[in-house]
């Protein structure tokens, strides 16, 4: 099994973090990958800042992910995983939505720590193009109903403080709730990361 984090080029800190947690789970450093994704202004032809991320994540990471015919974890950058996926009782046909910040009926906020078994992942490429850009959460969970493989499981994660305070009164208390036993943004990281 390989760990994706997402990350940019500013964020470093917070992927550092992210990367030593997982070390600390167990997960070898030979089965992570950082991907340094690119900013809002590296993509004038999208409309919003948020659709980078779904640009990303279908033009880019899936087919990284698919070239090595393995499943896959993704993680956002500012993530404190409670467990690794091993250790998690997972859905291996479906996608485990592992991490998130709320979870309604409808919505799923928070694309933050989720399994992906390597067959669907092949799937996700040539079955579904977004046709209009969106939130990468609503697009994942939209696709994952549509097929039948989705797998939504208890909260597995914290976030750092340093995780951004966007979203209505309701997104930013709870993550001020996940963020409570956590660092400051502005602590030393001492990190195994590679360069």
């Amino acid at each position: 099994m390989m760990y994706l984090i997402a990350t940019i080029n500013e964020r470093k800190i917070e992927c550092a973090r992210t990367y030593d947690r997982l070390i600390e789970l167990g997960v070898s450093p030979d089965n992570i990958i950082i991907d340094f994704g690119f900013k809002p202004s590296d993509c004038p032809n999208l409309k919003r800042d948020y659709h980078t991320v779904l640009y990303r994540f279908i033009d880019f990471r899936v087919p990284k992910m698919i070239d090595y015919d393995d499943d896959f974890v993704y993680l956002e950058d500012n993530v404190y995983p409670l467990k690794r996926v091993e250790d998690i009782d997972i859905d291996k046909q479906k996608i485990n939505w592992l991490g998130y910040i709320f979870n309604h009926k409808s919505y799923i906020g928070g694309f933050k720590y989720i399994y992906f078994p390597k067959e669907v992942l092949k799937e996700i490429p040539t079955k579904v193009q977004p046709l209009r850009m969106q939130h990468i959460d609503r697009w994942i969970r939209n696709y994952a109903i549509k097929n039948n493989i989705l797998k939504i499981d208890q909260n597995y994660i914290k976030l750092y403080r340093s995780e951004s305070c966007w979203g209505t009164p309701e997104q930013k208390k709870r993550k001020e709730v996940l963020k409570e036993p956590l660092f400051l943004a502005d602590e030393a990281v001492e990190s195994t990361i590679p360069n």
